[in-house]
C-alpha cells in the first residue's frame, strides 16, 4: 500500500480534490481566491511530477492518476471560464476535445493491442500545458487586478490553440503508427 501514498501521489490528490474548489470559486467569482488556488494547482502539476523523477517514486497509479488531474484541472478551468465569458467558447472546446481524442486514444490502444501502451509527454504536450496554464492565469490576473490586456490575451489564445492543436495531433500520430504496428505484428 506504500506505493500509492508517495509524495508526488499525494500532491496529485490535493490537485484532484482542488479542482472542485477552484471551480466553486469560479462559479461565485471568488477571482482572487481562485487564482491562488489555481496557481497551488499548477505548482503541485510540476512537483509532483519532479519529485516522481528525482526521488524514484514513479507508480502506476500516480501514472494514471497525474494525466487524470491536469485534465480534470484544465478542461473543467477552460469549460467554466468560457461559461463566465472569460474564454473564448471556441478554445475551450479545443482544449477540451484535445483530450477527449487523447484519453479515447489510450483506451483504443488499451483494447486492439496485445502490448502495454506507455504514454510519454512530449515537449509539444508540455509546451501546450504551459500555455494552457499561463492563459488561465492570465485570464484571472485581469479580472484580480482589473488590467485590460485584450492584445496579451488574445496572443495567448492563439499560442494555446496552436500548441493544443500540434501536441494533439504528435499524440494521434504515435497512437496510429503504435496500433498500425501492433496490427502488423499479430
Amino acid at each position: 500500500m506504500r506505493g500509492i501514498f508517495t509524495i508526488p501521489n499525494q500532491l496529485t490528490f490535493v490537485r484532484m480534490l482542488l479542482v472542485p474548489v477552484f471551480i466553486t470559486l469560479l462559479i461565485y467569482r471568488l477571482w482572487l481566491p481562485a487564482l491562488l488556488v489555481f496557481t497551488v494547482a499548477s505548482v503541485t502539476d510540476v512537483a509532483d511530477g519532479y519529485l516522481a523523477r528525482k526521488l524514484n517514486q514513479r507508480t502506476p497509479v500516480g501514472v494514471v492518476l497525474d494525466p487524470l488531474a491536469d485534465k480534470l484541472m484544465m478542461d473543467s478551468s477552460y469549460l467554466v471560464l468560457a461559461e463566465e465569458g472569460m474564454l473564448p467558447p471556441w478554445l475551450a472546446i479545443l482544449v477540451v476535445s484535445r483530450d477527449v481524442l487523447l484519453v479515447g486514444g489510450v483506451v483504443l490502444i488499451k483494447l486492439f493491442s496485445d502490448k502495454g501502451v506507455k504514454v510519454e509527454p512530449s515537449i509539444f504536450g508540455k509546451i501546450t500545458t504551459f500555455f494552457q496554464i499561463l492563459t488561465v492565469i492570465c485570464v484571472l490576473g485581469t479580472k484580480v487586478f482589473a488590467l485590460k490586456c485584450v492584445a496579451l490575451l488574445w496572443l495567448l489564445y492563439l499560442l494555446t490553440a496552436f500548441f493544443t492543436v500540434l501536441s494533439g495531433y504528435t499524440y494521434l500520430r504515435k497512437g496510429w503508427e503504435y496500433l498500425n504496428g501492433a496490427s502488423q505484428s499479430s
